[in-house]
């Protein structure tokens, strides 16, 4: 299973919504990349440059006028996110096969390749496992250096 696409798209998201504060952005506020022209609003046809923006759309669009305003924005954002974690935590779950949270390389090299290369990079402690708060902790040395 491959779960750092995952992983590396939810810490996109949420980077960018953390740097900007939601759908908000200090150069354009108000303004979402989906709203092509500006107007403070994401409709179904701009929608449709963004795949899965545009197949959630009518979820999205919780008042059902037919675009998405800056609330249904970050409201369809924060379930993606909720979702991008869920998933990440179930692959983590199944690659964890003796259960002890961490992951060995050897659990690595059977389920994550792209981690298993990177392996001694993430096991910041040196003992041999990867721990979620390595990964974590990971990510945010990466993210502040970004």
């Amino acid at each position: 299973m491959r779960w750092i696409p995952v992983v590396a798209s939810l810490l996109v998201a949420s980077a960018a919504t953390a740097q900007s504060g939601g759908w908000q952005s200090g150069a354009n506020p108000g303004r979402a990349p989906a709203d092509a022209d500006n107007d403070g609003v994401v409709t179904r046809q701009e929608a449709q440059a963004f795949p899965r923006l545009s197949a959630d759309f009518d979820a999205a669009d919780t008042n059902k006028d037919g675009k998405l305003d800056v609330a249904e924005m970050n409201a369809h954002r924060e379930r993606m996110k909720v979702e991008m974690r869920a998933k990440a935590d179930e692959r983590w779950k199944a690659a964890d096969k003796d259960g002890d949270g961490a992951l060995s390389l050897a659990e690595a090299e059977a389920s994550m390749p792209n981690m298993a290369q990177r392996f001694k990079t993430f096991d910041a402690d040196a003992d041999g496992k990867v721990s979620r708060d390595e990964m974590h902790n990971f990510r945010m040395k990466k993210k502040h250096r970004d």
